[in-house]
């Protein structure tokens, strides 16, 4: 691996769940597979899975996806969960049944409701004591998260997991004809001094066209707010180079760059 230049990291892996495809792998190679339409969230306790939504059962396959190919601690390993609307279906059935039911709120249900729900459902199950945060920014939210997994990298000089997604948006709160399918995809980055020399290489998250041509998608995932992390991912996978985009045109513009492995 070559000495790294200012604000650069290392792939360490990727991870997805897209609905009808065994993880990553899964989808890269176009196989359905009918036994993953739902998410599983194994890495999760029984009792924790039960009540969670769909969109953190599939964030936590996503992040048990990158964990197992990037071979990290999941002790130790640092992360930023994104999601434009986070755990907005829970949030909106508790403020039904407060205002329109009158009835009282649970405090399980509330714990599921919040922005952060995964990465705290996340960290208890794999005991994990890194630094743990969450965010939201709209169609921007892949470019945030990066940005952020990026300074964190850079600072801390350890790894980070950057795992993002949205559900289907709850009835209403969007435009008709808006809305999206559920997608997550998670990217494991680290200092390029201490990675693989196979790993490809990312920087410059910037207000940038992206150079490198978006495969076409189902358009229930490319309308998802978090589709310009898995167009990266797959980029990532298939050994590319140049500007990836980190939205479908829907965001502010921000791209990365991606510098493919030294042979």
């Amino acid at each position: 691996m070559r000495e790294p230049k200012p604000g650069e990291v290392a792939v360490l892996g990727c991870g997805a769940f897209v609905p009808g495809f065994d993880g990553l792998a899964g989808w890269m190679r176009g196989e359905a597979s009918a036994a993953h339409e739902a998410p599983a969230a194994r890495i999760v306790p029984m009792r924790q899975r039960r009540r969670a939504s769909p969109l953190s059962k599939a964030l936590a396959d996503a992040y048990a996806d990158v964990l197992e190919t990037a071979g990290l601690d999941p002790v130790r390993v640092a992360s930023v969960f994104g999601s434009a609307l986070g755990e907005a279906s829970t949030m909106i059935g508790l403020l039904d049944q407060m205002w329109t039911e009158g009835e009282t709120l649970s405090p399980m249900r509330f714990a599921t409701s919040v922005h952060n729900a995964a990465s705290g459902m996340v960290s208890i199950a794999t005991a994990n004591r890194g630094i743990t945060t969450s965010l939201g920014a709209d169609y921007d939210t892949p470019a945030m998260a990066l940005l952020e997994g990026i300074a964190m990298v850079l600072s801390d000089d350890e790894s980070v997991v950057v795992c993002c997604g949205d559900e289907a948006p709850p009835e209403g709160l969007i435009p008709t004809g808006a809305g999206w399918g559920l997608m997550t995809a998670a990217i494991a980055i680290g200092p390029l001094h201490r990675a693989p020399a196979s790993s490809a290489i990312l920087s410059d998250v910037l207000l940038a066209a992206g150079t490198l041509e978006l495969a076409p998608v189902l358009s229930a995932l490319s309308s998802n707010p978090n589709i310009g992390l898995l167009d990266l991912v797959r980029a990532i996978q298939q050994g590319k180079e140049g500007r990836v985009s980190l939205d479908r045109g829907a965001g502010r513009g921000f791209s990365v760059r991606l510098e493919a492995p030294e042979e």
